[in-house]
């Protein structure tokens, strides 16, 4: 069968939680994440807002709300212009996000830089994805056979607590796209740096893959109501524990419908 003529049902979750440093001063959580699906498209994505800024929660937000309206805008033209272009499409998205920003910043009276935060992604249709990222956290993917592997990995400054902002100036030369195809049995998990702490090994520069793995399994098999809770759970005992910063994840899992079948409600949640 064509991936093309093949429906996909689509399961997706996410969370975010305030880090110790921040429950200690009673600061908000400035990670944000959100999921997408609609017809035969899905969409994960989460950003991370810079802690030394006073609203980047509020920019955070907004970057992730432009990038997944924009891709389920126009997947198909962006995936197109992809395989010729790829600058071409990263600077769109980069625009619809600047745009969004330069919105927010202006409704709270603040500069642009005060929104800093980070972004990462992940859009599938019909058999293929298209994933970004600027900035720490990462992108990991079950693939087909089962295997686990880092589609992106942080990008960090000069030093390990250092990183890039969609606000940056510079942003075009650390925004990283990729595109590729992922069938069914397959998934994608986008995390910020405070759970990667959990999920990724800076060492060897890993996955950890019994645990994307079982991610992925109960986000296929979970209802989810309870998909939620289990990341909640897991946010709270698991990936704040080894962390004193925000933690953030979203989850897409993949699987066939077969030809003909039905197509998913549109919904949105975050």
């Amino acid at each position: 069968m064509c991936e093309a003529d093949r429906s996909y049902t689509y399961r997706a979750s996410c969370g975010h939680i305030a880090g110790r440093s921040h429950s200690k001063t009673n600061t908000p959580c400035q990670d944000y994440a959100a999921t997408r699906i609609q017809n035969d498209f899905a969409c994960i994505a989460l950003a991370d807002g810079a802690g030394s800024k006073k609203h980047s929660a509020y920019g955070a937000r907004s970057v992730v709300k432009a990038v997944t309206r924009a891709l389920a805008n126009r997947f198909e033209e962006m995936w197109a212009t992809s395989e010729v272009s790829p600058i071409e499409v990263s600077r769109e998205l980069i625009g619809y996000c600047r745009s969004a920003l330069e919105q927010q910043a202006q409704m709270l009276s603040c500069e642009l830089s005060e929104l800093a935060s980070t972004l990462m992604f992940v859009a599938h249709s019909k058999g293929r994805f298209l994933a970004g990222h600027v900035g720490d956290g990462c992108i990991i993917h079950q693939q087909d056979d089962g295997d686990v592997a880092v589609i992106s990995h942080p990008d960090n400054g000069e030093y390990a607590n250092t990183t890039f902002f969609v606000t940056d100036s510079g942003v075009h030369s650390h925004f990283r796209l990729y595109c590729g195809s992922s069938g069914p049995g397959s998934g994608f998990v986008v995390m910020s740096d405070g759970t990667a702490e959990s999920l990724y090994r800076r060492a060897d520069k890993s996955p950890a893959a019994p645990a994307i793995r079982k991610l992925l399994s109960w986000c296929n098999t979970a209802s989810p109501k309870e998909m939620r809770a289990a990341l909640a759970k897991n946010l709270e005992n698991s990936f704040a524990a080894k962390s004193t910063d925000d933690c953030s994840i979203g989850v897409l899992a993949l699987a066939s419908s077969g030809l003909g079948a039905g197509v998913n409600n549109a919904k949105t949640s975050q």
